[in-house]
């Protein structure tokens, strides 16, 4: 089978920031936080009370969907992905009737289910709330509850929860028959999804595909879930300045919520049509550690076999790659754990290459963390401008590259490589190439 190239022509993004890929770009370049009090929910009493949310409501984000009827069944984060998707089309300049549509595909990865967004956690509660005070006794019946829910919500309502409903919704928007596909492994999801689709495209079984993620736990069930795994920040104190990512005082992660959405394509394709790309994907890795569900195996070999042969497959000497943007999500454990991993695959030419982690600003958007991450290099590489690792002020003996603390920096940029690792064992590594 012939080998083919495969660029991206195409990139949209809705963070923390807000929406789009410039207004993202412009505040991470800037090293702005986008952390917050939480004031979508009373979480007075919760341990953790910030995260990086979206400053748009559900009803906000649904003037921005050109399909007005369809956001009857779209999660939060599924109106993420489309607006995402809009942005990244738009800009591809591709047209559907084009396209042949068996080749042109949708690979994206998820995560939360959508049915415990924020509007639909509160229609439950008020939904319980009603039964029982219509309950005649001092019991309340789970029957009774999802009679009234039966009686009272949207018939449509339990597709938002369909792990493959954005991917379905994005198919159907630009007439993508090809492969669809949805990949839901923590925090590596949409990273995996992204280097599927590289995957489909290099070998023949696709021309396009909108590739991405998105998702959004920034809600009552996300922020009390992560809680109780123990790997948020409690610093609430403050929490402008909370997530340390490789600094020595660092205690936890900020969760987040977005999407990225970027259209993958066949180089001659691309370049038939005189499109020109952002990069191109020159390799890939997926790898599990088999270790435990919340742990990193202690000497990172799944972390160290997905960026070797992510690099082989490239073809790139470590010592090549110019940039890596880092899982870091900055838990005690992550960071050192990655730190190992860097020098272990790169040597010596660890301590010469940069290293950020971008979720010091934006947090970590759980299944959109890896193609939000990957929309940063993309961008960091059109504009030779590297993001830094906000603060960074007291290091660590055990975290001792060189984590680009506090201020972007200018540089001269060819191979980047994206790094995501996740619950369960989950290791992603990409690299990126300017074309």
């Amino acid at each position: 089978m012939n080998i083919r190239r495969v660029v991206v022509t195409g990139l949209g993004v809705v963070s923390p920031f807000g929406i789009g890929k410039d207004i993202f770009w412009e505040n991470l370049k800037e090293g702005r936080s986008a952390s917050k009090l939480i004031n979508s929910f009373d979480a007075s009493q919760l341990p953790v009370r910030f995260y990086a949310n979206c400053p748009l409501d559900d009803l906000e984000l649904e003037k921005y969907v050109e399909e007005k009827k369809s956001t009857k069944t779209m999660s939060r984060s599924a109106k993420f992905a489309m607006i995402a998707a809009q942005e990244a089309f738009g800009e591809s300049g591709l047209d559907v009737d084009t396209i042949d549509p068996c080749k042109f595909g949708t690979s994206l990865g998820a995560g939360g289910l959508g049915l415990w967004d924020l509007e639909y956690s509160d229609n439950f509660l008020e939904l319980a709330l009603d039964t029982q005070s219509k309950s005649s006794g001092n019991e309340i019946h789970f029957t009774d509850v999802w009679n009234n829910m039966m009686q009272n919500l949207h018939p449509l309502t339990p597709l938002k929860a369909l792990p493959n409903i954005t991917t379905a919704h994005l198919a159907i928007k630009f007439s993508a028959q090809g492969n669809c596909q949805t990949i839901t492994t923590a925090c590596t999801s949409s990273a995996q999804a992204i280097g599927e689709a590289y995957r489909q495209i290099k070998h023949g079984y696709a021309d396009i595909i909108i590739a991405g993620g998105s998702d959004s736990m920034t809600n009552p069930n996300g922020i009390v879930a992560f809680s109780l795994l123990g790997v948020l920040s409690r610093n609430n104190d403050e929490y402008s300045s909370a997530i340390r990512p490789f600094d020595k005082r660092r205690d936890g992660f900020m969760i987040g919520e977005g999407s990225a959405i970027m259209i993958l394509e066949e180089y001659e394709h691309c370049k038939r049509r005189g499109a020109q790309p952002y990069a191109e994907v020159i390799g890939y890795c997926s790898t599990n550690d088999a270790f435990r569900l919340t742990d990193e195996e202690p000497q990172a070999r799944g972390a160290r076999y997905s960026m070797a042969s992510a690099l082989r497959e490239a073809e790139i000497a470590p010592g090549k790659v110019d940039y890596v943007n880092a899982h870091g999500t900055g838990t005690p454990m992550n960071d050192k754990t990655e730190t190992h991993a860097l020098k272990s695959v790169f040597g010596e030419d660890a301590y010469s290459v940069p290293v950020s982690s971008t979720k010091s600003m934006i947090g970590h958007l759980v299944a959109a963390a890896g193609c939000v991450e990957l929309a940063a290099c993309l961008m960091t590489l059109k504009h030779q401008i590297i993001p830094p690792t906000i603060n960074y002020e007291c290091p660590d003996e055990e975290c001792d590259l060189d984590y680009v603390s506090n201020v972007a920096r200018d540089g001269n940029l060819n191979i980047i490589q994206s790094n995501s690792f996740g619950f369960g064992g989950q290791n992603v590594c990409l690299i990126i190439k300017k074309i």
